[in-house]
């Protein structure tokens, strides 16, 4: 179940959002002090498949950036350190940052593993301090805590901290004072708002938009009629005015899967079988975890030429048995492939789960 920030006014609420500078990289400079000042770059080798997770600032001068082929990051800056990471000791991080937000405020909605937004709209009162005083104690806990750096953005709602913290960014505070919103974003590129991707970015500046300022000038009629439901999007986002309340528990996943990418292409039926098996007790354990079954499960396959294809099997009822979810998972992999052409990418996907009583299935 999602909990809801009781509704107030927007001129009242004071929404900071905590975004962690260079994340998994910060944390090899922490782990490893002599990697300081150069371009750390975390996701493998170069010389194996797989993308950036993310890179030190100094890797980001050559162009590097998250996601992209470890290959091309290889090119871009071959005197880069490449490192696999470790996802646990990220995770353990991310948890003591965390806690560290809960000392604050229960009103904490964590986005990711590196950021989340919070509430502040009461703690405010109660500590008789500004926002950006509270928001700079809370960048220098985290510090004082992990050693790690952290960008803050302050608004009163979650659009335009988003958007502030982006701005301040490495290791920055920045407060949009509540009607201050629209003056703040008219002059970004349009692309700075969310929704606005490569191809939305694409067809707005054939149209001639390129700065917020410019959507700014346009009606919610002229909106409605050249972009549909999008231009309510774009019509208020572009004038900083957002309603969204901030979520203070983890709503539960709508899907559970896990993927690998081999090193080389591979044709083994045994070796394939064996990795999907691990593939189904790692997203079993997550099943497990969130005390959830799941009716629908979904095989990815990705073959060598880079053609992706997806099928799926519906079961007559909810699982959580790893041993049948594992034979109808083979069953479906057995009657999709053959052994060929190679494989580059294997994964699967737990679909339409159910959180109603966990209990063990009684075929």
């Amino acid at each position: 179940m999602v909990l809801h920030r009781p509704r107030v006014a927007e001129s009242m609420r004071c929404i900071f959002h905590i975004d962690m500078d260079a994340f998994f990289a910060s944390i090899e400079i922490v782990r490893n002090p002599a990697l300081k000042g150069k371009p750390v770059i975390v996701g493998g080798r170069p010389d194996r498949r797989g993308v950036v997770s993310t890179c030190s600032y100094e890797a980001r001068v050559f162009g590097v950036r998250s996601a992209m082929p470890l290959s091309e990051a290889y090119r871009l800056c071959p005197q880069g350190i490449f490192l696999e990471g470790s996802y646990e000791t990220y995770r353990r991080y991310s948890s003591k940052i965390i806690d560290i937000f809960y000392n604050y405020t229960p009103f904490v909605e964590v986005v990711s593993i590196d950021e989340a937004y919070l509430d502040m709209s009461d703690v405010l009162a109660e500590k008789g301090i500004s926002a950006k005083m509270l928001g700079q104690e809370i960048r220098q806990r985290i510090f004082y805590e992990t050693q790690l750096t952290c960008s803050v953005g302050i608004a009163a709602n979650k659009l335009v901290a988003k958007i502030a913290s982006s701005k301040s960014k490495p290791n920055g505070l920045l407060e949009i004072i509540p009607g201050t919103e629209a003056s703040f974003l008219a002059p970004l590129p349009i692309q700075s708002l969310p929704g606005i991707g490569e191809k939305t970015q694409m067809l707005l500046n054939r149209d001639g938009f390129y700065t917020v300022a410019d959507l700014q000038a346009l009606t919610l009629d002229e909106f409605s009629h050249k972009h549909g439901a999008w231009g309510y999007h774009y019509f208020f986002a572009s004038r900083g005015e957002d309603n969204r309340p901030v979520q203070w528990e983890e709503s539960p996943p709508k899907s559970i899967g896990a993927e690998t990418t081999f090193e080389k292409d591979q044709v083994d039926m045994a070796f394939l079988v064996g990795e999907l098996k691990r593939l189904i007790a790692k997203a079993h354990r997550r099943l497990r975890m969130h005390k959830m079954r799941t009716k629908r499960l979904s095989l990815k396959l990705r073959y060598s030429n880079f053609r992706t294809v997806t099928r799926s099997k519906t079961l007559i009822t909810h699982l959580n048995d790893l041993n049948l979810i594992e034979q109808f998972a083979i069953e479906l992999f057995e009657e999709n492939y053959s052994g060929y052409p190679p494989l580059r990418l294997i994964g699967i996907s737990l679909e339409q789960l159910n959180d109603s009583y966990w209990q063990p299935t009684l075929f």
